[in-house]
């Protein structure tokens, strides 16, 4: 039975020839539509398209190729019903050339294809971002020098307004970030020039016209009006039964004054009209018969408007026209400055990127818009190519359309047939889920056209999925309650009404019982009268995470009543650990904590930190020592690396060295110290009267001195062992190499969390592999790389370590979890202040707005922000806080059957307090001035929830009046609210800590001489001196890969091993900085050929030409990258392709018995292992073979192998022979035993010896 879809899906899927955007609400099953959508296109009996005919463009790589597999899958699943629809096959076929894409890719596809129309060499390759911040950094600081050297008045007036520091790191930064702000335009170099107009007003009205001011003058009015409607409200209060009628005439009289300024259309209207402000008096009549509350309440009222007011006039209005325009021009002058240095560090970027043929994202997207469109002098026109594509193109595609942004709209927009008057543009999203305004997108497309469309047939035409398939109706009430009264067009970008809210979709049987279900609110009062002494050193995340992991308990406790629908059964179970995930805003700072807290109560969890890697110990002692062998005479690295375990030497023994030798720097006095190992005993002593004297002869009785000097003397050996690898040793090889002769890869494995801290390690080398293949080389420059990753904080995250199967608490952030649903749902750390940074920065960026700056006078030591920057400022602020309400809808709508929000507030009495007047507010929207002024997303979420009906215990408690009057407190939403004391959270820990320490008190005190029972005692002594029988076989893995088998059985002598597997000596080599291109390191190498032969079509290869064409088809297909074709030889490839072992595997092929890249797992007795093991435990072994084959009923084994060996003639066969026969014999056991067919031949193919040797 095919799925049953909405009517509004059901439009979605069959509407044609249009634009249409798709508002999709948070689990809609937009994804599900949109395949069906071009699984209905290219099965349509009447005008099928092609699948390649359809471009489908998403915003991750991820997304892409989900999107690319379902459409995939569908259409298999199609094939299925009908194998010989020849429609089908043939969109089978095409599914692997279709545009399903990345935006990003899509660029590069026009890129490749239309190089030449841009003038661009076609072997560019898109650069490293580690590269890009060096190569940034060192254009920025040559800019900055050659300034200084041209020496222009406006450079040093801008210097002196910007960078009053010692360094210009700060300047840099500046240029920087303009420059990566403006790439965000079509067209940056018009963009910053525009800028500058800002500055340039030459009178009053020129301002008034401009963007800025209004925008500002916009946000003065809906402060205004918030204050107008608030009079009203107080109004109102004041004229109900037992209300202080007596203010009636003050609230006239207000209302009057408001609206004088509100007839106001000019700044120097406003500022006239804000100077003669001046409030009627209250009337301070008695009357028994007015409620004391009601008379509070309005008096706070008429209070806030006040307070409204004066804030705005302090920030927009207190200057007088001529000062404020007079400040802004003084102000244009380092501004145009920094824009002129902008343009000119963009300019030198593309020249050096061009030089190393070089591209990285930006150029990618304006590249691609250059091939595109054609300026035209401001009226953009598609260009031949973009004509082109639009008539290959049926349809454009484009999901998660509310994270476009202009550069993008404009490229998609060229492609699509609009320039014709066709409309074929299909765009799907929510921009209630826009959260990535950190990158640039822009909301503002999606709501143009979701505010212009309409709802009914047209060719502009806008349908609504509003069903909800993922959630529970509790989760979703809870949700839609909160978010009409909190989301707006003014704030979040879209009103939060009918047509946006969610509604039930899914489908629950009975399970847990209803009050379980309800959503939750766990407020933690962090008041300091509530914590001992003792307690004082726990910080307000800690408490949260012990609150929030004694609700974790108490959900997967054995007694729990709470169920989770098993998504795989159908049927309730009791909730585990991985049912469960934790959203914070940001998982720095914040993820950690958690984790150790719910660790430390039993609780396993993970977080997938996307920062921390360089703080992590394993990986600061290896940066530590590449830092040392680069260049010894660092004291700290030095002193970091012969601190680690890798020298070990103590903090005395350090000080030691240094009281020996205080006039030299650590690497001499640790250099001089190591020759004592090669003294005797009292040379070594007379040797050290010489050097110090008698300083320090104390403390050096204390230690052993040829102890101490022996380890500087291996150290310092290793040390020039390792720099003498360096000029002929790829970085990612020296690693792997100090590793293995340091020993402290194996340490590192041993510690605790050693899988992660390994997985670390070889992250490193993962990015010093990265390192090697960009344009820059070399040690020192490898050592810089990292420092500009660090310097501007570009984390890899620790390496992640755990499948999606294991039984734990993820801790994770929102914008990681978008698009993601889970069981249960904790929503954390909502009393964590918003970051506001970017509007209190020393230049304020807008796209809309421009620069913001502040007038400064480097002379008189005056500065103060121009009134552009105050109105940037407040958009920015604006703008960020509905990012903020569009994050908190993210988080609250991944849950699927239970949500949890918690968070934790110093005097939670005193905050409820102060949002009592929403409760005598009628409207449902919290009114703009006080959801503007929130700092933590909980100070929207209590005011909102403070109004229903749950939160009446809470008010009564305070003495406040519940909202039962309001109208929203007859809601259908359930929530189950709680306050919880620091005691609540902390009085169990105390307990069990109580009880630990009585235990470990017991034990401490127990007497081992005494038998308190003699039977139990002698019992205990049998077990204790139980001997294994298996012990020599105790360190077998269960399982275990044929590689490691290999090493366990390969039993060659100590000398043979030394001839063949000795360093090679060292070779005067062309210094690396000269050469054009690093050779590839064996593993590369060898891993290319591996992936190359995976997916080579024999039958298709007879000569050289048509093995290039075959690799280009496949490389077009994404088999593997152009970066994995440049690593083979063409020639050795066609020469294994025309060896008797690669015609053999041709025919094989032809008869469809040829099988490459097969994995398998066998299980085999250890016994056959080794003849030493004697137990009949069956060990699981697991590999991968090469490539096999059918001859006549029985099997052919191939193995491929690129290691060079450095013997000659039959020797060198025989070495390869005694170095992977026991591999080929698994291989032939695991074969045998899956297929039950013979293996006649056992075949190595040696790359490196261009032949084939039978085993």
């Amino acid at each position: 039975m095919g799925t049953k879809w909405t009517e509004e899906q059901q439009k979605v899927i069959d509407l044609r020839n249009r634009n249409m955007l798709v508002s999709a609400a948070a689990g809609s099953g937009k994804t599900a539509v949109l395949v069906e959508r071009i699984i209905k296109m290219i099965t349509d009996k009447d005008a099928p398209v092609d699948i390649d005919r359809l471009l489908v463009v998403t915003f991750t790589n991820a997304a892409a190729a989900e999107m690319r597999e379902r459409v995939s899958s569908a259409i298999e699943k199609k094939l299925e019903e009908d194998p010989k629809d020849s429609m089908l096959q043939r969109q089978l076929t095409l599914i692997h050339n279709a545009q399903i894409t990345t935006i990003h890719s899509f660029c590069l596809y026009v890129i490749r294809n239309n190089f030449h129309v841009i003038d661009l060499d076609p072997g560019f390759r898109v650069a490293d971002e580690g590269e890009l911040k060096l190569m940034k950094s060192d254009i920025a600081e040559g800019l900055l020098e050659d300034c200084y050297e041209e020496g222009r008045e406006e450079f040093y007036h801008f210097i002196e307004c910007y960078s009053p520091g010692k360094t210009d790191s700060g300047i840099e930064e500046l240029i920087l970030q303009l420059y990566q702000f403006s790439m965000s335009y079509p067209w940056p170099e018009e963009w910053l020039e525009n800028c500058k107009k800002a500055y340039e007003a030459d009178s009053l009205a020129d301002i008034g016209e401009s963007v800025w001011m209004k925008k500002l003058l916009e946000h003065a009015g809906l402060i205004l009006a918030d204050a107008k409607q608030s009079i009203r409200s107080g109004r109102e209060l004041s004229l109900t039964p037992d209300g202080p009628y007596m203010y009636e005439d003050a609230w006239n009289s207000d209302e009057e004054l408001l609206d004088a300024i509100m007839r106001s259309t000019t700044y120097s209207e406003y500022y006239e009209a804000f100077a003669k402000l001046e409030y009627a008096k209250l009337s301070g009549k008695k009357d028994p018969g007015v409620s004391q509350y009601k008379r509070e309440a309005a008096k706070n009222m008429r209070d806030g408007v006040k307070d409204s007011l004066k804030s705005l006039k302090n920030q927009y209005f207190s200057q007088s026209p001529s000062q404020m325009l007079e400040n802004i021009r003084n102000a244009g002058a380092a501004v145009n400055e920094l824009i002129d240095l902008t343009l000119e560090f963009s300019k030198r970027f593309s020249q050096k990127k061009m030089e190393k043929n070089l591209v990285d994202f930006n150029d990618l997207e304006h590249f691609a818009l250059k091939i595109l469109v054609d300026e035209n002098g401001g009226d953009p026109v598609p260009t031949a190519v973009a004509e082109d594509l639009s008539g290959y193109f049926s349809e454009i595609m484009i999901d998660e359309y509310q994270d476009s942004n202009f550069v993008q709209e404009m490229i998609l927009t060229s492609v699509s047939k609009a320039a014709r008057g066709i409309f074929n543009i299909f765009m799907v999203g929510d921009v209630k889920q826009s959260i990535y305004k950190f990158r640039l997108a822009r909301p503002e497309l999606f709501m143009e056209k979701y505010e212009n469309y309409s709802q009914d047939d047209s060719d502009h035409q806008r349908i609504d999925l509003h069903k909800n398939f993922r959630s529970r109706c509790q989760v979703l009430d809870g949700i839609n309650f909160i978010f009409y009264q909190i989301m707006g067009r003014t704030l979040g970008n879209i009103e939060y009404d009918k047509d946006s809210a969610l509604y039930n979709g899914a489908v629950f049987p009975e399970g847990s019982p209803e009050e379980l279900l309800d959503t939750e609110l766990l407020l933690v009062d962090l008041n300091p009268e509530d914590l001992e002494e003792t307690d004082e050193e726990y910080t307000s995340r800690e408490i949260e995470a012990k609150a929030v992991a004694k609700r974790i308990k108490e959900l997967v406790a054995e007694n729990s009543d709470f169920r989770v629908l098993d998504k795989k059964t159908g049927a309730y179970r009791k909730c585990r650990y991985s049912d469960i995930v934790i959203l914070l805003r940001t998982v720095s700072g914040w993820g950690d904590t958690f984790a150790e807290i719910l660790m430390s109560a039993d609780i396993p969890a993970y977080t997938g930190s996307q920062t921390g890697y360089f703080s992590t110990i394993e990986i600061r002692t290896i940066l530590a020592l590449l830092n040392v062998i680069d260049n010894p005479i660092q004291d700290i690295p030095l002193a970091a690396v012969l601190k680690s375990p890798i020298v070990g030497l103590s903090t005395e023994e350090l000080a030691i060295i240094k009281s020996t030798y205080p006039g030299s720097n650590l690497y001499d006095g640790a250099l001089r110290y190591s020759m004592f190992a090669e003294l005797g005993e009292t040379e070594a002593e007379k040797g050290k009267q010489e050097e110090s004297g008698s300083a320090g002869s104390d403390m050096l009785t204390e230690i052993s001195n040829s102890e101490l000097a022996g380890k500087l003397s291996k150290f310092f050996e290793q040390l020039d062992e390792f720099r003498r690898l360096v000029p002929y040793t790829g970085i990612h090889d020296l690693i792997w190499i100090i590793l293995e002769k340091t020993g402290y890869g194996s340490y590192v494995a041993a510690m605790p969390g050693g899988e992660q801290r390994k997985a670390n390690v070889d992250m490193l080398v993962e990015k010093a592999i990265v390192f090697e293949s960009a344009s820059y080389r070399g040690l020192f420059n490898f050592v810089r790389y990292i420092e500009q990753l660090q310097k501007y904080d570009v984390d890899f995250g620790e390496a992640g370590t755990i499948s999606e199967n294991e039984n734990t608490v993820r801790i994770m952030s929102i914008h990681k979890s978008k698009g993601l649903e889970f069981p249960v749902v904790f929503v954390s750390g909502l009393g964590k202040r918003f970051n506001r940074q970017d509007a209190r920065s020393r230049l304020v960026l807008h796209p809309d707005l421009g620069v913001g700056a502040d007038f400064i006078d480097p002379e008189l030591r005056v500065k103060s922000p121009t009134l552009i920057k105050k109105a940037m400022q407040q958009q920015i602020d604006l703008e960020n806080m509905g990012e903020e309400l569009r994050v908190l809808y993210v988080a609250l709508t991944r849950a699927k059957e239970k949500l949890i929000m918690t968070g934790a507030v110093k005097k939670i009495e005193d905050k409820i307090s102060s949002f009592a007047q929403v409760l005598v507010q009628p409207e449902t929207r919290i009114p703009f001035s006080r959801l503007s002024k929130a700092q933590t997303f909980l100070e929207w979420i209590i005011p909102a929830l403070m109004r229903h009906r749950s939160f009446g215990e809470i008010l009564e408690s305070l003495e406040l009046p519940s909202g039962n009057g309001h109208s929203l407190c007859g809601d259908n939403s359930k929530f189950s609210i709680k306050l919880i004391s620091i005691e609540e959270v902390i009085g169990q820990e105390v307990m069990d800590q109580f009880m630990r320490e009585t235990t470990r008190e017991d034990l401490m005190n127990w007497d081992a001489d005494v038998i308190y029972r003699k039977e139990a005692r002698e019992k205990l002594e049998e077990r204790l001196g139980y001997q294994y029988p298996f012990s020599s076989e105790a360190g077998i893995h269960t399982k275990m890969s044929v590689s490691e088998l290999k090493k366990i059985g390969q039993n060659i002598d100590d000398e043979l091993t030394e001839q063949f597997y000795e360093e090679p000596p060292l070779e005067p080599l062309i210094p690396r900085f000269i050469e054009e291109k690093e050779e590839a390191g064996g593993t590369e190498r060898g891993t290319a050929y591996h992936k190359i032969l995976q997916y080579l079509e024999l039958p298709k290869i007879s000569s050289r030409e048509s093995l290039e064409e075959n690799l280009n088809q496949l490389i077009a297909k994404g088999r593997f990258t152009e970066e994995t074709g440049s690593l083979v030889k063409y020639d050795s490839l066609f020469r294994f392709a025309s060896s008797p072992l690669g015609s053999r595997m041709r025919q094989a092929d032809l008869r469809d018995e040829l099988y490459r890249e097969q994995p398998f797992v066998i299980g085999i007795e250890a016994k056959e292992m080794n003849p030493e093991f004697t137990s009949d435990e069956l060990i699981l072994i697991q590999g991968i073979i090469d490539a096999y084959f059918e001859e006549d009923g029985q099997l052919v084994v191939a193995d491929y192998k690129t290691d060079r060996v450095r013997i000659f003639g039959k020797d060198a066969e025989e070495e390869l022979k005694r170095r992977y026969k026991i591999q080929l014999d698994y291989y032939q056991k695991a074969l045998e035993q899956l297929t039950g067919k013979k293996v006649k031949e056992k075949i190595i193919y040696s790359f490196d010896l261009q032949k084939e040797i039978v085993i």
